[in-house]
């Protein structure tokens, strides 16, 4: 590479490392995430009655990945944009993490009524960040449509898991309690 052009080529490495992180970053959570749904898919998950719907378990790892690769993207166009400071990002962090805080609910602390309260706060978060991702640019609004719809899934799962299950299963809070704390040391 010619000197004159080094300043370009950098320009191009760190954009695209810059645009890796924004991707990345959602994923870590999730990663996280799914330590605590990994260990509670055969004891608790797989009892409960879900509903005719529910995909196969294989399908929830990749989707998340192309979710969260979906609006970790679309984070990064916005920054190129308009920066941290903007409410769309705001949005974009808070609905980031009840995202992140609904597996140790749902699969840690077997807290159904409460995963469903943070997934619909959820929805509300990221159809607010989508319009406001929108109004910055389209692209970005339109990759946010997509975890929308797996999302309104993922509620009507939770809901049908709550109204379903014998309240034991659900309910039994300081033994469920106990072995949230019992995965999250291990």
């Amino acid at each position: 590479v010619a000197p004159e052009q080094m300043d370009t080529v950098l320009a191009s490495v760190l954009t695209v490392l810059q645009a890796a992180a924004f991707i990345i970053f959602p994923n870590v959570g999730g990663a996280v995430g799914s330590i605590v749904t990994g260990k509670q898919l055969k004891d608790w998950y797989l009892k409960l009655n879900k509903p005719p719907w529910t995909p196969p378990n294989w399908v929830f790892p990749p989707m998340w990945i192309f979710l969260y690769s979906c609006i970790g993207f679309a984070s990064w166009i916005v920054f190129l944009h308009v920066g941290f400071q903007n409410v769309g990002m705001y949005l974009y962090a808070a609905q980031l993490a009840l995202n992140w805080a609904w597996s140790p609910l749902f699969f840690g602390a077997h807290w159904v009524a409460l995963a469903a309260l943070d997934m619909m706060a959820m929805i509300g978060l990221s159809i607010a960040c989508g319009i406001e991702f929108y109004q910055v640019n389209h692209v970005a609004g339109a990759l946010i449509v997509p975890y929308l719809l797996w999302l309104s899934l993922a509620l009507s799962i939770n809901v049908y898991v709550y109204f379903y299950n014998d309240t034991a299963v659900l309910r039994n809070e300081k033994k469920t309690w106990h072995s949230f704390e019992k995965t999250i040391m291990e």
